[in-house]
């Protein structure tokens, strides 16, 4: 059981971690080799709220060619994005805030690698990491896999208010300016697919 345990905990963190680690952006956690190392942390909250579609086509306004008064509009649906993902970003801070990570000491090798080691002390506790690192109750780990899969939920409402928003902006362009936008916008959901990865339950290992 504490083995399955462990192993789920460690799935459903791998996502948040590779990501973070190809980025290396605002808030996310080292991928280094040395002993150590934490864990690599899910997106911030500040990292989400910077890929806002408005602000983007609003960063790019001379490339794309954008009217004043077309700028004056994404700005305004920048404010309205904003403020209504405000209290499911809240939420999704809150969830993370209250996480409470292991720390690894990698042995070398991949993020995924290091994550997916754990052992148990002579104690009997879990461990996270090849050696050293931070040892977790059972408790512990039920309550982290709790709160992993209740973040993980809320990721997934995250990106479908991604397409609305982004649907919402795409929608101010004439359609010769939707295509000069549609590379900037890729660029974008690539980020913000490695900013916040999406993973099927099924994918997950059973309880």
């Amino acid at each position: 059981m504490r083995n399955n345990m462990l192993l789920l905990c460690a799935a459903l963190m791998l996502p948040f971690a590779v990501s973070s680690a190809q980025r290396g952006g605002r808030g996310g956690g080292g991928g280094g080799g040395g002993g150590g190392a934490p864990v690599a942390r899910p997106a911030t909250r500040g990292q989400i709220e910077d890929l806002n579609p408005a602000n983007l086509l609003v960063d790019k306004r001379k490339k794309i060619g954008l009217a004043d008064s077309t700028v004056n509009k994404l700005k305004a649906l920048e404010k309205t994005i904003a403020e209504r993902n405000k209290p499911l970003l809240q939420q999704y801070d809150s969830v993370r805030r209250e996480i409470r990570f292991p720390n690894a000491a990698p042995s070398g090798g991949a993020m995924g690698a290091k994550m997916g080691s754990g052992s148990r002390s002579a104690s009997g506790e879990a461990t996270f990491g090849g050696g050293g690192g931070s040892t977790m109750s059972s408790e512990d780990m039920a309550k982290m896999r709790t709160q992993l899969m209740a973040l993980s939920g809320i990721a997934a409402q995250i990106r479908e208010r991604r397409s609305v928003d982004l649907n919402e902006a795409l929608a101010l362009l004439a359609p010769d300016q939707m295509e000069k936008a549609k590379e900037f916008v890729s660029e974008q959901n690539d980020e913000f697919d490695r900013v916040l990865p999406s993973r099927s339950r099924a994918d997950l290992p059973p309880e």
